[in-house]
């Protein structure tokens, strides 16, 4: 999926360089963040973002351009949703400006917006389970769990992988399957070798998307 009109919010007005600090702070509190993207006056080409931190010191009545602006996380209209969410989780953003070629600002992407077109990538409110399966790095090969489980009858409706890091050193790659029942995928995953690590009724994943905003977009960042 790719950040597109379908999923830009457009009618978001974000900072102007011509905007006072007043105004910059009811706006931050209005919103719930402690960032901003801001644009020029005039050609309405975003040229940074502000900071809640900014404001310190700072008279009420000064104006926006006056300030130390931050360079903006951004992203490019046409951009794959997965970097949408890697520079939200990287930055902790809750907000993030999308722009044209040119730098002109389009509008933005809400993290909420982001878990639902995730959500529904991976097909996480789809009824079914989740198998997830251990594979160390020189045995990582995905295409052969594909044919076991097809073989048994499942469906796969999404796959994602976790990659070793320093607390584990292996890869975890988690099946989303169309049955409730994987009894059967899971006994001929452990015929061929394969660690079974869990499996779990997709009811796991029922939890509400801003809870589990984090995690999930932790997961995806790989």
């Amino acid at each position: 999926m790719l950040a597109n009109k379908s999923i830009i919010k457009s009618n978001f007005e974000p900072l102007k360089s011509g905007d006072t600090v007043k105004e910059s702070k009811r706006r931050m509190v209005e919103l719930d963040v402690d960032v901003l993207p801001v644009v020029d006056n005039t050609t309405h080409k975003l040229i940074g973002q502000l900071r809640s931190d900014r404001f310190e010191g700072a008279d009420e009545n000064a104006i926006v351009s006056d300030l130390d602006l931050d360079e903006a996380v951004q992203v490019f209209r046409g951009q794959h949703i997965f970097e949408v969410a890697r520079l939200m989780f990287q930055y902790e953003l809750r907000i993030i400006p999308v722009v044209d070629e040119e730098r002109t600002f389009l509008g933005i992407m809400t993290k909420q917006q982001v878990l639902e077109a995730l959500s529904k990538m991976l097909n996480l409110t789809e009824s079914g389970s989740v198998i997830t399966v251990s594979l160390d790095p020189i045995d990582f090969s995905i295409s052969e769990l594909v044919q076991i489980i097809e073989t048994e009858g499942a469906k796969i409706l999404g796959v994602t992988v976790e990659s070793p890091d320093d607390t584990k050193q292996i890869f975890e790659v988690s099946f989303k399957l169309n049955l409730r029942d994987v009894t059967r995928v899971t006994a001929a995953l452990q015929r061929y070798g394969y660690n079974v690590l869990a499996e779990s009724e997709s009811t796991v994943y029922g939890e509400d998307l801003e809870h589990r905003a984090d995690e999930l977009l932790k997961y995806i960042d790989m």
